[in-house]
Parts: C-alpha cells; sequence; structure tokens
C-alpha cells in the first residue's frame, strides 16, 4: 500500500513560495528545499521533476491567486479607478500577513535573480506582469470614460509607465527604503494631475 502524501500539493506550493519568495530563489538549494517542505529530495523530483519546474508552478499559482486577488480586490471592484490604481501602489506598502519587514513582490525578486533563468521561469514572470500592465491599462480606460483623464492619453503607454514605478516601489519597498507613500503620490500627480488622491480601503 502506499503511503499517504504527507501534503498535497498546493500545501507544498505555498510552503516553496514562502521560502523562494523570504530568502530569493537563487539562495535556495534542494536541501533548503527539503528541510521547509519535510520531503526527501526524490520525492520533491518525483512531483515537480526540477526545482525550475517548481518554482514555475509557484510564480503561476501566485499569479493566479495573489496577483489576480489583489487586481480583483483594488481594481476590478472599485468605482473609482484612479483610487483604485493608488490604493493598488499603497497595498504593496503593508507587510504580509503578519510580518513587520515588507517582502515587495514575489514575481520582482524572483525576475531580479539572474540565476534563476530558464524559458520557463521567465514566461511565468512575463505573464505577471503582463497580468498587471493589462489591468492598468483597463484602469485607465475607464478613467477616460469617467473623464478623469484626458480623451487623448495614451492608456497602454501610461500603464506601462505605470507598471516601471510600480515594480521600482516594490524593491524599494523590499530594502526598506522611507517615503515611499509620497513617491506613489507625486507619480500620481505627474499621470493624472491630482493634488491629493484619497486613499479608499
Amino acid at each position: 500500500m502506499a503511503r499517504p502524501r504527507k501534503f498535497d500539493d498546493d500545501a507544498v506550493l505555498l510552503r516553496a513560495t514562502d521560502l523562494f519568495w523570504k530568502r530569493g530563489v537563487d539562495a535556495v538549494s534542494i536541501r533548503d528545499l527539503e528541510v521547509s517542505l519535510e520531503l526527501r529530495a526524490p520525492s520533491i523530483y518525483r512531483r515537480f521533476h526540477s526545482k525550475e519546474e517548481l518554482l514555475v508552478r509557484c510564480l503561476d499559482r501566485y499569479v493566479e491567486q495573489e496577483v489576480g486577488g489583489r487586481i480583483r480586490r483594488f481594481l476590478d471592484d472599485v468605482d473609482d479607478p484612479i483610487v483604485g490604481l493608488r490604493n493598488f501602489f499603497t497595498s504593496a506598502l503593508r507587510p504580509h500577513r503578519g510580518e513587520q519587514r515588507l517582502r515587495g513582490c514575489f514575481l520582482t525578486t524572483t525576475a531580479a535573480h539572474t540565476k534563476a533563468g530558464g524559458p520557463e521561469v521567465q514566461a511565468s514572470v512575463d505573464r505577471g506582469f503582463a497580468l498587471i500592465e493589462e489591468a492598468f491599462r483597463r484602469q485607465i480606460e475607464r478613467a477616460k470614460q469617467a473623464g478623469h483623464v484626458g480623451p487623448a492619453a495614451d492608456a497602454a503607454a501610461t500603464a506601462k509607465a505605470l507598471l516601471l514605478s510600480f515594480q521600482g516601489l516594490l524593491v524599494l519597498a523590499r530594502s526598506g527604503a522611507p517615503d515611499l507613500e509620497a513617491g506613489i503620490d507625486a507619480t500620481f500627480r505627474a499621470h493624472f494631475g491630482a493634488t491629493t488622491v484619497p486613499d479608499v480601503r
């Protein structure tokens, strides 16, 4: 009779994501995964074939659940598109589930670790960034329709610029840089001309 699995795949992915995200992908060894997942290396390889495949599965789960969930909460389900965009940005300044130190974004930290490499990892990171950029573009189109943004505004270019700003924000947040909310305000004034956009949670 086969031994029952101690953790199902979703629980394993959650633990592995936590480890990759906290330490950075390059710093995580198979031995680290064995300890964190409470699985021997052969069991890890049977389930996921390689560390890279495990990382891809973690990234895809993160994009679907974490990134997708934040897009729905802060962008899709908010009446004012500019308020939603700003709240999406300021949400990056809140610690992850009871922690004190800001983690930034799992996509961003993975993209910064060049040794993680591999086309499948890069494709997962790219899909996550594209999802955020498209959500930004939709918000800007909504803002144009509501008259909050001039009709000549290029929604695609502005969405790209906001993605660039957001990724910089995440890197600085993880590093512990101060006064980031003032930078968010300046970004929104530059793009949308508002002196202050209220933070509505």
